[in-house]
C-alpha cells in the first residue's frame, strides 16, 4: 500500500473519531452554558459544515490558528479580529468572531476589550475547542516531510561556520584557550553590538559580560569531566547504521575524532584483554590508536575501520498534519560516548545550584512558575523556533572554555554529517550546527545555554553584582526546561536580544509577558487558574494495544476536567470484546492502568469490576479481576561473543531477575491480563 493511501485512511479514521469527540464536547459546553445551548447548537452544526467542506484540516490546522490568536489577544487584553477559518467578525458593530460568539462574549465585551468580569470557564472552552485536536499525530505526506527537510539545510545553511577546533582530531589545548576566550571578547558577537543603536551597545556590552561570569561559574560549578567517572550505555532511539549481526555492542567505526578522547581500549570493552583479543584475532570493529605501545606487536593486523567518519542519519517521525519532527538517528559508537556525557549532565546539574533552574527530568518547576507569572505578571514565558537546530558550535565553545576536557569530548562525540533524502535523491551534507535532535548531548546543552543567557540577561538588566550568590539569588524567578524558558519581565528585551545574538530565534506565537496569560511545559494558565485542554492523541486501532491505552488516558484527561461526556465519548471507542474481556473503572487514586473515577466504585458494582471476569486467588485468600493491561516485550537475538559480558556490565541486572545478553529488538506493546485485586479499587498502587 501506498503512503498515500495509508494516510488517507488513517486520517479518514481519525476524522471519524474526532467528530464523535467534538460532538461530546460540544455537549458538555451545553451543560456548562444551558442558557446559550441554542447558540452551541448553531456552532456545532457550522463546525461539522466546515468539516464535511474541507476536512480534517479544519480540527488540525484552522482551529489551532484560531486557538493561537486567542491566546495574544488575551494576553494583550483585546480582541482583533482575524481572516483565519471560523474567525470571520459577526455582523454589526460586534468585534467578535461570530463562531462561538456567545463564549467570546464572557470573555470580551462587545467592543472586543477584555472585561472586568471575564468567565474563566468560557476562556477554558473556547481553547478546548479551539485546541483539541492539536496534538494528533498523523503521518504527513511527502510533500510535507521534504519541505521540512529543506526548512532543516535552510536554517543550518545560515549558521556560521564551526570553528577549526570542531574539525580537527586532536587539538592543542592552547590553541582552544586562544579561540574561546569569552563571548565578550568574540570577534562574532562583538560585531553585533556594534550594530546596535549607540543607547543600547552599553546594555548590550554589559550581558555579554554578565553570560562571561554565568557561564564559568556554571562550568565551575558542574566540575571537570571524565569519562572514567560516569556510565557508558546505549540510548532507546535509533542508530544510523547497525553492524550486520544487529548487534550495536559490536562496533563499526570507532574514528580518530572519537579515539582521541574516549579510547576504545577503555571505553569500547569491558577489560583491555578483550580488546587487545580482538585485535590479535583480526577483528576489525574499531580503531587502533598509533601511538599505542601495542602498536608494534599489531601492526599487520590493527583494526582500520576507523578511517572514515560516520554520520546520522535523518529520519522523520509524525507530530502534526503539515509537518513531521525530524530525528537524527546518531551512530552507535556516537551515541553510546554522548550517553556518557549525558549521565554527566544530569547528575551534576541535580546535585549542584545549576538544579534550582533547570531539572532534566522534571517539568514541575517550569509549571509552577508559569502558574505564578500568570497570577502577578511578574514572569513571563519564552519559547523558541527550532532551537535544537540552531545551537552553534562557536556559542558551545564559549559556554564550555572552563572546562576543556567537557568541551573536547563533545567535540569528539560530535556528529558533523548527515544523511539526507530529498525528493528521492540521498546524499550527505556537512552540518554547522552543534548537533541535531537524536543526540543525548543536544537536550543538556541547550538547557544549559539557555539558562546561563537567561541569567546574564536578568543580572545585566538589574546591573546586580556578579557573584555566585547573586545567581542563587534567582531561584524562583528563573526555569529553563529545553527551549521553554521562565524568566522575570524586567529582562525581557535583554534576553531576547541575547537569544537572537546568539542566533535563536524567538517564536512569538507562544512567548508571553503581556496580561494575564502564560504557557509553558505543557501548561496553560490564566490569572492563575489552569485552562489547559485535553488533546485527542490519535486514531484507536483495536489490533494496535498503545493506541488502546492512549486513548484511555485521553478519556481521564477529559474526566480530570469535568467533561464527563467527552471522556465518555472516548471511552466509547475502546473495544467491546478484548483478550481481557474489559477496561477496569478506578478510582482517581488507583495506580492501576484504566478508566479513572472520582467517586471510587466498588469492584462489585456496576461499571467498576461487574464486567470484568474474576476468579479467587486462593494463595491470598482474595477475589481478583482479570482487566486490560499494557506489556512491552523486547525480544533479543542471541549472541554469543565477548561483547555479551560487555552489555552485561552496562544494563546492570538486578541479582533476582533472569538475564539474557543479545540484540534487543524493538519493543512490541502487548495487550495481555493483569489481575486486579480489590485494593485496586480503594488505594493507590505502584
Amino acid at each position: 500500500m501506498s503512503k498515500s493511501h495509508e494516510c488517507g485512511g488513517e486520517r479518514e479514521l481519525a476524522l471519524g473519531q474526532l467528530s464523535k469527540v467534538y460532538r461530546a464536547i460540544f455537549s458538555d459546553a451545553k451543560y456548562a452554558y444551558p442558557d446559550i445551548e441554542e447558540a452551541f447548537c448553531k456552532d456545532e452544526a457550522r463546525l461539522l459544515r466546515c468539516i464535511e467542506k474541507a476536512g480534517i484540516r479544519v480540527l488540525l490546522v484552522d482551529l489551532p490558528a484560531l486557538g493561537k490568536h486567542l491566546d495574544r489577544c488575551l494576553s494583550q487584553g483585546a480582541y482583533r479580529c482575524t481572516g483565519l477559518c471560523l474567525g470571520g467578525k459577526c455582523p454589526g458593530h460586534v468585534q467578535l468572531p461570530s463562531f462561538l460568539k456567545e463564549l467570546y462574549l464572557r470573555v470580551f465585551d462587545a467592543s472586543g476589550s477584555l472585561k472586568g468580569d471575564y468567565d474563566v470557564q468560557a476562556i477554558f472552552f473556547l481553547r478546548q475547542i479551539l485546541y483539541g485536536a492539536k496534538k494528533t499525530r498523523l503521518q504527513c505526506s511527502q510533500e510535507a516531510i521534504d519541505d521540512e527537510v529543506e526548512a532543516f539545510l535552510e536554517v543550518d545553511i545560515a549558521l556560521p561556520e564551526p570553528d577549526s577546533f570542531w574539525s580537527q582530531e586532536a587539538p592543542h589545548g592552547a590553541e582552544i584557550v586562544e579561540v574561546y576566550r569569552g563571548f565578550s571578547a568574540s570577534p562574532l558577537y562583538s560585531a553585533k553590538v556594534q550594530g546596535l543603536p549607540a543607547e543600547k551597545r552599553a546594555d548590550a556590552t554589559r550581558f555579554l559580560r554578565a553570560l562571561d561570569f554565568v557561564s564559568g561559574a556554571m562550568t565551575t560549578t558542574l566540575g571537570p569531566y571524565s569519562y572514567g567517572e560516569w556510565e557508558f550505555r546505549h540510548g532507546p532511539g535509533a542508530i544510523s547504521v547497525k553492524p550486520a549481526s544487529g548487534n550495536k555492542y559490536s562496533w563499526l567505526n570507532w574514528s580518530p575524532r572519537l579515539e582521541s578522547v574516549f579510547p576504545i581500549a577503555d571505553c569500547g570493552f569491558h577489560n583491555w584483554l578483550a580488546w587487545i583479543d580482538h585485535i590479535v584475532s583480526g577483528d576489525r570493529i574499531g580503531y587502533t590508536n598509533p601511538g599505542s605501545p601495542l602498536n608494534s606487536m599489531m601492526e599487520d593486523d590493527a583494526a582500520t575501520f576507523g578511517e572514515t567518519e560516520p554520520s546520522s542519519r535523518l529520519i522523520d517521525v509524525p507530530k502534526t498534519l503539515l509537518k513531521p519532527r525530524l530525528i537524527a538517528a546518531e551512530p552507535c559508537e556516537h551515541q553510546w560516548c554522548q550517553q556518557n556525557m549525558w549521565h554527566y549532565f544530569r547528575t551534576r546539574v541535580r546535585d549542584t545550584w545549576v538544579g534550582n533552574f533547570v531539572r532534566f527530568t522534571d517539568q514541575s518547576l517550569n509549571q509552577e512558575l508559569c502558574r505564578k507569572g500568570s497570577e502577578d505578571g511578574t514572569l513571563s514565558t519564552t519559547d523558541l523556533s527550532s532551537a535544537s537546530d540552531r545551537v552553534t558550535c562557536h556559542a558551545v565553545g564559549q559556554l564550555f572554555r572552563g572546562n576543556l576536557g567537557l568541551l573536547q569530548a563533545l567535540r569528539g562525540a560530535r556528529t558533523r554529517f548527515v544523511d539526507v533524502e530529498l525528493a528521492e535523491c540521498r546524499f550527505t551534507v556537512p552540518l554547522k550546527k552543534f548537533s541535531t535532535m537524536g543526540s543525548a548531548c543536544t537536550f543538556p546543552v541547550e538547557s544549559l545555554m539557555f539558562l546561563c543567557i537567561t541569567l546574564a540577561a536578568v543580572l545585566a538588566t538589574r546591573r546586580t553584582k556578579l557573584s555566585v550568590h547573586a545567581i542563587e539569588q534567582l531561584k524562583g524567578e528563573v526555569a529553563v526546561f529545553g527551549d521553554d524558558i521562565v524568566s522575570p519581565v524586567d529582562s525581557r528585551e535583554l534576553l531576547e536580544w541575547g537569544l537572537e545574538a546568539l542566533d535563536f530565534r524567538i517564536n512569538r506565537d507562544k512567548t508571553f509577558w503581556e496580561g494575564s496569560f502564560r504557557e509553558s511545559c505543557g501548561v496553560d494558565c490564566y490569572a492563575g487558574i489552569d485552562v489547559t485542554p485535553a488533546y485527542y492523541q490519535g486514531p484507536l486501532y483495536e489490533s494496535r494495544p498503545e493506541t488502546i491505552a492512549a486513548a484511555v488516558e485521553v478519556s481521564n484527561n477529559f474526566y480530570r476536567r469535568f467533561m464527563v461526556r467527552t471522556a465518555n465519548a472516548v471511552a466509547s471507542t475502546l473495544p467491546r470484546r478484548t483478550k481481557t474481556k474489559g477496561v477496569a473503572l478506578l478510582p482517581m487514586v488507583s495506580g492501576c492502568v484504566g478508566l479513572k473515577s472520582f467517586v471510587a466504585p466498588q469492584p462489585g458494582a456496576r461499571y467498576g469490576g461487574s464486567h470484568l471476569r474474576k476468579r479467587v486467588n486462593r494463595h491470598h485468600q482474595t477475589t481478583m479481576f482479570e482487566a486490560f493491561g499494557m506489556s512491552a516485550d523486547c525480544p533479543k537475538t542471541q549472541i554469543d561473543d565477548p561483547t555479551a559480558f560487555l552489555q552485561y556490565c552496562t544494563e546492570r541486572p538486578r541479582p533476582d531477575t533472569k538475564w539474557c545478553s543479545g540484540v534487543t529488538q524493538r519493543p512490541q506493546p502487548k495487550e495481555r491480563l493483569i489481575a486486579l485485586g480489590v485494593e485496586a479499587w480503594s488505594s493507590s498502587r505502584p
